[in-house]
């Protein structure tokens, strides 16, 4: 929250200060000359001089289009320096207002002596940066940097206006004496404190440069390291360590993307909050030299229809005619320095990268299970993940925060052994964990359920997922069963009643299997203090007999007598 406030704060604080200037008008005035944003005297001309020119704004490249939905991309610059270049962009419209109330003050003046003033008129017309017609392009480089601030000469943009009152002021013959009170009373006064506002506004610009900060670069490195080890784990999931287990891998990818998104949409929302006040200030800006032009052709309007026939029409026709952001959207169309107004952010539903849904990486059963101390009679609980490929012990269900397993079991060097009957007052099972090698030895797992269902539903995932000989295998069942899973979302749901049987029917089956499984192996191995393993880590005797609890055997037999 305080980065994301500390973004916004400059942002917010430029359009409050637009609204209040703005409320303080009438509603003809505020039609009239629209509200001040900025603006100031001397000063802001010397700060921008040739010591301080920043680099010039290059014309934005064309590059291929990037796919908004790869992780691969930023689509926002990272390295930019937007509060910069906007900072010069405002302080050549100080320079355009400095010239244009140069141009009216002198107007002003010589409202009484019409015809022997044209000359000096024509000379006030100084606009450094912007080509007049039968005149010279601006000859130093400063001037030449500011002059692609704004659209060519012809495109009615605001170089077109100083090209209008030299034209204007060659066939001007007459002029009247309220038009220069005007001048000096309304127009003028206003001007200037648009400048001196404007200076104001650009210091805080500046200020807001520390919004642009960001680690969007070292984020996608991160993405990228993480992305190839997923993939490498996809490639080699049955050799992998439960490390690089490509459900825990898909899990820690799909975290640091969505940090990934988060750094960049912060950056992308920085960019938006400068735009966006920029875009205002600009307007008032472009709307208050519009403003004062249009009063001032209206003045001299009335006084002859030559007025009209020059000035007025030309300027309607050309920069006048314009929206206030129309300079705005071509700036930023060409500079490289910003963004596309109409560049959405990315959300993480939307990324897609290579083997995003493989099977491997579903997860096939979860919840809460009790394991039994290899050397103690007591029961931990812990939350367990059953994938493809192993069973994952985690201390809690939160896969935000608790990503690394207590342990994980190979279910390739795993079986399932027995489980408790029906009728049993507790619900355990056993999972036997093969010998592996001289340092893993193996163990008998025990396990306690709450229910017989749930201990059912275990059983039954885990000698299906220990029996697969190939991963391809493994992958089509996964496949097949979750499209089971989803068609019986999308059909009619059976009755409690036929569920209830239906899933005792199964749970009988499975007893009927194991016993038959179990028949051609021996004895099989007994829970708690009875439990006989072939391991070499047998399980101590720690009385934790339970009455009701008893096993099948793999004798018929001795399955009637019980």
């Amino acid at each position: 929250m305080s980065k994301h406030s500390t973004m916004t704060s400059g942002a917010s604080e430029m359009k409050a200060n637009l609204k209040q200037h703005a409320s303080l008008l009438s509603p003809q005035q505020q039609r009239m000359h629209t509200a001040s944003l900025a603006g100031s005297g001397e000063t802001a001309h010397q700060a921008y001089s040739t010591r301080d020119t920043v680099s010039l704004p290059q014309h934005r490249p064309e590059h291929p289009a990037q796919d908004p939905r790869s992780p691969l991309v930023i689509l926002v610059p990272t390295t930019a320096q937007p509060t910069e270049v906007l900072a010069a962009r405002f302080a050549a419209w100080r320079s355009v207002i400095k010239s244009l109330l140069g141009y009216l003050s002198e107007t002003a003046s010589i409202q009484e002596e019409i015809v022997r003033q044209q000359l000096r008129l024509q000379h006030a017309v100084q606009f450094p940066f912007f080509a007049v017609e039968n005149q010279s392009q601006p000859s130093s480089s400063e001037d030449k940097a500011t002059q692609r601030f704004f659209l060519p000469l012809g495109c009615g943009s605001v170089q077109n206006v100083p090209s209008v009152l030299n034209a204007y002021h060659g066939a001007l013959a007459a002029v009247s004496s309220k038009g220069a009170k005007e001048l000096n009373n309304e127009v003028i006064p206003r001007l200037e404190e648009l400048r001196r506002d404007l200076l104001v506004k650009i210091k805080e610009i500046k200020q807001l440069q520390s919004d642009f900060k960001n680690s969007c670069t070292k984020e996608l490195s991160i993405t990228k390291q993480e992305l190839k080890q997923y993939w490498n784990a996809l490639k080699e999931c049955k050799f992998t360590t439960p490390a690089k287990d490509p459900y825990l891998l898909k899990i820690t990818l799909d975290k640091q993307i969505k940090r990934q998104i988060t750094e960049e949409n912060y950056l992308h929302e920085a960019f938006d909050n400068l735009q966006t006040s920029g875009c205002e200030l600009e307007k008032v800006v472009v709307m208050e030299i519009q403003n004062a032009t249009t009063m001032y052709a209206r003045i001299l309007g009335q006084e002859a229809q030559l007025v009209f026939d020059i000035l007025v029409s030309k300027l309607d026709a050309g920069f006048l005619r314009h929206d206030p952001q129309f300079e705005w959207d071509s700036f930023i169309a060409r500079d490289n320095n910003f963004i596309p107004p109409n560049l959405p952010m990315r959300r993480f539903k939307e990324i897609v990268y290579k083997h995003q849904a493989d099977p491997v990486t579903y997860e096939i059963r979860s919840g809460f299970l009790e394991r039994r101390s290899k050397f103690l009679k007591s029961y931990s609980r812990g939350f367990y993940v059953l994938s493809a490929n192993y069973l994952h012990e985690f201390k809690s269900a939160d896969r935000k925060r608790d990503l690394v397993p207590v342990m994980s079991l190979a279910l390739e060097d795993c079986s399932v052994a027995e489980h408790s009957k029906q009728n049993a007052t507790e619900h355990k099972f056993i999972l036997h964990a093969k010998q592996n090698g001289l340092i893993h030895r193996g163990h008998n797992w025990v396990f306690k359920v709450e229910s017989h269902a749930t201990m059912m539903a275990w059983f039954h995932d885990l000698k299906k997922f220990t029996t697969f000989d190939s991963i391809e295998d493994k992958t089509k069942y996964i496949v097949k069963r979750f499209a089971q899973q989803q068609q019986e979302k999308s059909s009619a749901t059976m009755p409690q009643d036929n569920s209830r049987k239906s899933m005792e029917a199964d749970t009988d089956a499975d007893e009927r299997r194991l016993s038959t499984s179990t028949t051609n192996t021996g004895t099989p191995p007994k829970l708690d203090t009875t439990t006989q393993t072939e391991t070499t880590a047998s399980i101590p005797d720690t009385g934790d007999h339970v009455p009701s609890f008893y096993i099948e055997t793999a004798s018929p037999e001795k399955s009637k007598a019980a």
